[in-house]
């Protein structure tokens, strides 16, 4: 997929769109996550605000490069995580779940090696910037036209199957054609860029 190929395209998003990432960067940060197993990790963007020890797996090599230098790093496919049951204390993933043919096989590997807690962030088909980011794909975007976005009441039940939730944070609640601005994290699930936090199911 042309994304995995493209580490640095990826990566200047993030710089092109500050604002919307340092949105994004507290609402990760207001999860208070340590020691994580980031999944699709790409060029590590959300590390500064997980702390301990990360493990970065991406099935991508040339994302992995991009990666910090001093964390572990795992070249893998998320729908086959070559790791022991509860071998990790956390589990994160932001956005990748809509690069994955089988969202719910993934959150059966991430309950199976997931240890303490699990935490997603994704942007919602039913939400302005899904929405957005749904119409550039149609329309051919090297990014959105390979992503597939699943409802916030679709996430909720996917989560729900094999893990027990423990919090919920938004953030991005203006729109796509309002001027960018950082917000801080709310509770609930209201704006564009929705986390869901969790502890598996014993």
């Amino acid at each position: 997929m042309e994304i995995f190929n493209d580490p640095q395209g990826y990566l200047q998003w993030y710089k092109r769109n500050k604002m919307i990432y340092e949105s994004e960067l507290r609402a990760v940060k207001r999860l208070n996550l340590s020691n994580c197993l980031d999944i699709g990790a790409g060029p590590s963007v959300f590390h500064e605000a997980i702390s301990g020890r990360i493990i970065s797996l991406d099935i991508s090599d040339a994302m992995l490069r991009l990666t910090n230098p001093t964390e572990d790093k795992i070249q893998a496919d998320a729908l086959y995580l070559p790791l022991r049951n509860k071998s990790v204390e956390c589990t994160f993933i932001s956005v990748t779940i809509c690069f994955i043919s089988d969202v719910e096989k993934l959150l059966q590997e991430v309950q199976r090696v997931t240890k303490k807690e699990f935490a997603v962030c994704i942007v919602p088909e039913d939400s302005s910037w899904g929405q957005y980011y749904t119409e550039l794909g149609k329309k051919g975007h090297k990014y959105y036209s390979k992503a597939h976005f699943i409802s916030k009441k679709e996430l909720i039940s996917l989560v729900q199957q094999y893990f027990e939730i423990k919090d919920t944070i938004s953030t991005l609640r203006y729109s796509p054609f309002d001027e960018p601005k950082v917000e801080d994290p709310e509770e609930g699930l209201k704006g564009s860029y929705i986390c869901v936090k969790a502890k598996p199911k014993s």
